[in-house]
């Protein structure tokens, strides 16, 4: 890592989470953005967390943060928010993350150190920074949640649609209302800013995800996922505790499959791979479905098939899974929404479908062609390696916050 600049400006960090472990799409973003900062500024992290956060895990940021502070939520106030929920009308998990007694406590730790410029990461951290008129504050949307919510209804348990469509109209009158409150706002992908409720939303900046195509390397030493020889046709890795991943993963078994063995005659063998797999995912296993939950290094999921399948249904967003799967040489299938969000043409390294035959024809088509797969896994690599390098993805966020400088 480089030598950071000396005299930096004073950045202030708020995160809703503690950026470690990597089992997140929000914690690998800020993680790999905070390398990339600290070059450019004085680093001051703010990380709101549920659980204790080791010292270890502090100081292995040392070398992306001046200052840590970490400010733990407790479950039973959260609760207790949520019992009130029906009396107001801000967004169910707004209302989770925000803790009444630490706001004035982090407001006080922040403007200690006088920063030049703020970045808050998600709506979820919006209520904590919002009236900051001392300092300009910059917001980091990442996705636009109420689309989120509103297709993941369409796919929910019936019990709990009612909730998921409430989520997705707060949300549509939070995400509407709060760019006014900052001085500028980022996003992932043009995809998610076309969804933004704002009236003036090509204005929001968009600061995409990259890969770190120096770990993601497919002959980098990779130990075999729990030492086993298992073959397996198709992978599938994220959180599987995240709805529109258990949606992705359903989707694989009970209906990509079916329609894969009526057109082969024989089992699709899947791998899911990921950290906390709900009940619904659990549930999938089969002498054909293997779930490997919370495994020591995830490149190991990714290498255990040729194919790496994200049937994405209800999310929007550019997808962390996907850069790296391609990373990994690994052949991608998923759906055009998750390719549209990529942003930039994968020039054919990427295959899509939209139905369970589509899906099933194209596995089929590529699993018995491993010279194929090979050539079309090398040129995924050398186009998510030019156009999703973390350096390049960071550098508009760094020309913003500059540009927000106090002191500039």
């Amino acid at each position: 890592m480089s030598k950071p600049d000396l005299n930096r400006p004073k950045l202030a960090v708020v995160t809703p989470r503690f950026p470690l472990p990597l089992n997140k799409g929000d914690r690998l973003r800020i993680h790999h953005q905070l390398a990339i900062l600290y070059r450019h500024f004085e680093v001051d992290l703010h990380c709101l967390s549920f659980g204790k956060v080791s010292a270890k895990d502090i100081e292995s940021l040392n070398d992306r943060c001046d200052h840590i502070t970490v400010y733990r939520l407790h479950w039973l106030r959260a609760l207790t928010r949520m019992v009130w929920a029906p009396l107001s009308r801000r967004p169910f998990q707004v209302l989770l993350f925000t803790e009444r007694r630490l706001i004035l406590r982090m407001r006080t730790n922040i403007l200690r150190k006088k920063p030049d410029v703020l970045l808050a990461q998600m709506v979820r951290t919006a209520e904590y920074v919002k009236d900051f008129d001392e300092v300009p504050h910059i917001l980091d949307i990442m996705d636009t949640l109420h689309a989120g919510a509103e297709r993941e209804a369409e796919k929910a348990p019936i019990w709990k649609r009612p909730l998921l469509r409430e989520e997705g109209r707060r949300l549509v009158r939070y995400e509407h209302r709060m760019p006014n409150y900052f001085d500028a706002c980022t996003i992932i992908s043009a995809q998610d800013r076309d969804l933004l409720p704002h009236p003036d939303r090509q204005s929001v900046a968009i600061v995409p995800n990259g890969v770190d195509c120096n770990f993601f390397y497919a002959q980098a030493d990779v130990s075999p996922l729990d030492g086993t020889t298992e073959a397996f046709d198709v992978a599938f890795c994220g959180n599987l505790g995240y709805s529109p991943n258990v949606v992705a993963a359903r989707f694989i078994v009970e209906d990509i499959a079916p329609a894969f063995e009526e057109l082969t005659g024989r089992p699709l063998r899947i791998l899911l791979s990921g950290a906390h797999p709900a009940q619904a995912v659990l549930s999938l296993s089969s002498r054909d479905v293997r779930i490997a939950a919370n495994v020591p290094d995830i490149r190991s999921s990714y290498l255990a098939a040729p194919l790496f399948v994200a049937p994405m249904l209800v999310n929007t967003g550019l997808q962390n899974k996907l850069l790296e799967a391609m990373a990994l040489e690994r052949v991608c299938i998923t759906t055009p929404r998750a390719l549209s969000a990529l942003g930039r043409d994968p020039e054919n390294t990427v295959i899509t479908g939209s139905t369970p035959a589509e899906f099933a024809f194209q596995i089929a088509h590529w699993i018995d062609r491993p010279d194929a797969c090979r050539d079309r896994g090398s040129e995924a690599r050398a186009w998510v390696r030019n156009a999703f390098d973390w350096d390049s993805a960071t550098a508009p966020l760094v020309d913003l916050l500059r540009s927000h400088t106090v002191s500039e």
